[in-house]
């Protein structure tokens, strides 16, 4: 999620890849929630855990993560910009590849500056900045 100039959300929905510390996307600049991140404005990630068919678990008590986060857009053609697009492509398969042909997208970084782990009822953790990005390392393979 985003917020724009007029501090009104915008909430969207991006594959991503986590790279380092950060989770990584590309998007078109077309998009709202593009612009609110080229303007380094305040965002939000939300992962929520697979709901695997076969479990009829309560909904209310379902794992999330929610993620402050904070935008680094990748200058076009830079080394860190064709990171995240090699990165995503492994990830993501060759749909990656025809984005990577439009002009109007941005390859982004979003770096952890807190969040909020819920693992269930009464459990929840708040985690600061650092150690968001232990568990984005830990996790790199899993996500």
């Amino acid at each position: 999620a985003t917020v724009d100039e007029e501090r009104s959300p915008t909430v969207s929905y991006m594959p991503f890849a986590v790279v380092g510390t950060a989770f990584v996307f590309v998007a078109s600049r077309l998009a709202a929630h593009t612009a609110n991140l080229l303007a380094r404005r305040p965002a939000s990630v939300l992962l929520i855990a697979n709901e695997a068919p076969d479990e009829a678990g309560d909904a209310y008590a379902r794992p999330r993560l929610t993620v402050s986060v904070r935008a680094i857009p990748a200058s076009p053609g830079s080394a860190p910009a064709d990171g995240i697009w090699s990165c995503l492509q492994t990830r993501q398969g060759p749909t990656v590849d025809i984005l990577r042909t439009l002009p109007d997208f941005a390859a982004i970084a979003l770096e952890p500056i807190g969040g909020r782990l819920i693992s269930g009822f009464a459990a929840a953790h708040d985690l600061d900045g650092p150690t968001m990005g232990q568990v984005l390392l830990a996790t790199a393979d899993q996500t």
